[in-house]
C-alpha cells in the first residue's frame, strides 16, 4: 500500500490532521492507522476550546454540528482560604465568547464522520503501527494485520505513551507532578450561566466548566496520595468532599456521573521532528489541565503542519519539517512555561508563595492591559 501521508492515531488531533490536511492536499492519498476495531476511540473528556480554536473548528464546519456545545463567557479564578481572586469576561475582550466547552467524544464523531467522506481518506480500524523503516526518499510503516505502508510522512498522533515517539527514540523530558486528576460530569441545582471557574485549593486545582442541563465538567486534582481513598469515596461523600472544596458559588452539587482518574505529567519531546516523521498533539507534549490547554495546543500543531505543507510536493522534506519545528517552538515556550508555573506556584501552601501568587491575581484583576494579555493568550490570540 502506498501513501503520501501515514497518520498513526486516530483521536481528536489525528482525526483533525487528516481532515484538514485531506482537504487542503485532495491530491494526496492520506492513511489513518487506528487500533480501535470500529469508530473513533471512546474519549470520555469535556473539552474547552480556547476562542481561537473555536473559531478555527467553526470554520472547518466540524463546531456547528455539535449540539451540546456551551460558550464560556465569564471565568473567575481564586484562591481558596485568601483574597486573591481575579475575573475574565468575553465582553471587555471584544469577543462573543472565551471559548467554548464540548465533549470529547461527540467532536471526534464529527471529525471521524467527515474523515470518511473523503476520498483520499483511508481509515484503517483494529490496526496499529508495529515498525518503522526509514529510507531516504520515504517511510515504510508495517501495521499489525502484516501490510506496509510505504509513504513521504509518518505522523505520530499516537498519544501520551506515542509509540511513534519511543520508537524514533524522539527524547523527551517528564516532570512527574505527583497529582492525580479526576475528571466527571456534575448536575447543579442552577446553570452556571456560561460561568468557568478555577479555584486552587490545599490539594490542587479544581475546575467547574459550564455544559447544558444544570451541569458542569469537573476536573479536580488531587496529591497522589490522597488519590486512592478519593476513588473509594461513594457518590454522596464525594459531592460532600467536592462541595467543601469548592463552596456554593456555583450552587449546590446534587448529582455526581462516574469518575475517570488519570495521573499528571509535563512531557515534553526536545524535537517533534525526525528523517520523513512528525509527532503532534499528546505525543510531542502533554500538559497539566490546570488552564485547559492540551488539545488547544494540539490543534495549533496541526494548523501549523498543514501550512507547512500546503505548497510543497514532498511531504517528508527535511525543509518543510524543520520549518514546522521552528514555528511551533515559541508557543510550546509561552503555554508550557504558563501551565507549569501555575501548578507550581499554586500547589502549595508555603507563605512565601502564597502571597506573591495572591498579590499576582489581585494585580490582574485591577490591570486591564496586564488582564487583557492574559487573557488573549489563554485564548489562544496574539496581542
Amino acid at each position: 500500500m502506498d501513501a503520501k501521508v501515514v497518520i498513526a492515531g486516530g483521536s481528536l488531533v489525528g482525526a483533525l490532521t487528516t481532515l484538514m490536511l485531506a482537504q487542503q492536499r485532495p491530491d494526496w492519498p492520506i492513511v489513518v492507522v487506528e487500533p480501535r476495531d470500529s469508530g473513533p476511540p471512546n474519549d470520555k473528556r469535556i473539552i474547552a476550546l480556547a476562542a481561537a480554536s473555536a473559531k478555527r473548528l467553526e470554520q472547518l464546519g466540524v463546531l456547528g454540528a455539535a449540539q451540546t456545545q456551551t460558550p464560556i463567557e465569564h471565568i473567575h479564578i481564586s484562591d481558596r482560604g485568601h483574597l486573591g481572586a481575579m475575573e475574565l469576561h468575553a465582553a471587555a475582550e471584544n469577543v462573543a465568547a472565551l471559548g467554548v466547552v464540548v465533549p470529547a467524544a461527540e467532536l471526534l464523531q464529527t471529525l471521524f464522520e467527515r474523515c470518511q467522506q473523503l476520498a483520499n481518506v483511508r481509515w484503517l480500524s483494529g490496526c496499529r503501527v508495529t515498525a518503522i523503516e526509514q529510507k531516504s526518499d520515504s517511510v515504510a510503516v508495517s501495521i499489525s494485520d502484516g501490510r506496509t505502508i510505504e509513504a513521504q510522512l509518518l505522523a505520530g498522533a499516537d498519544g501520551q505513551n506515542s509509540y511513534v515517539r519511543e520508537t524514533l527514540r524522539l527524547a523527551s523530558s517528564v516532570e512527574d507532578y505527583n497529582q492525580v486528576g479526576c475528571i466527571a460530569t456534575l448536575t447543579l441545582d442552577r446553570p452556571l450561566q456560561g460561568w468557568a471557574y478555577e479555584r486552587f485549593t490545599e490539594d490542587g486545582p479544581i475546575a467547574l466548566l459550564p455544559m447544558p442541563k444544570q451541569q458542569a465538567s469537573l476536573v479536580w486534582t488531587f496529591k497522589g496520595e490522597v488519590a486512592d481513598d478519593v476513588k473509594s469515596w461513594h457518590d454522596d461523600y464525594f459531592i460532600d468532599a467536592c462541595q467543601r472544596a469548592f463552596g456554593y458559588r456555583a450552587g449546590a452539587i446534587t448529582a455526581t456521573s462516574e469518575r475517570f482518574f488519570y495521573p499528571l505529567q509535563l512531557r515534553r519531546a526536545h524535537r517533534s521532528i525526525h528523517h520523513r516523521c512528525v509527532i503532534l498533539g499528546n505525543a510531542s507534549h502533554a500538559l497539566h489541565p490546570i488552564a485547559g490547554q492540551g488539545f488547544n495546543l494540539g490543534l495549533r500543531d496541526v494548523e501549523t503542519l498543514v501550512e507547512v505543507l500546503s505548497g510543497v510536493d514532498d511531504a517528508g522534506a527535511f525543509a518543510a519539517l524543520n520549518e514546522y519545528h521552528r514555528r511551533r517552538e515559541q508557543d510550546y515556550n509561552a503555554i508550557i512555561n504558563l501551565t507549569d508555573l501555575l501548578v507550581r506556584g499554586f500547589s502549595n501552601r508555603y507563605w512565601p508563595m502564597v502571597v506573591p501568587r495572591n498579590l499576582a491575581l489581585l494585580g490582574l484583576h485591577h490591570c486591564g492591559p496586564l488582564k487583557s494579555a492574559f487573557a488573549r493568550l489563554t485564548m489562544g490570540m496574539r496581542a
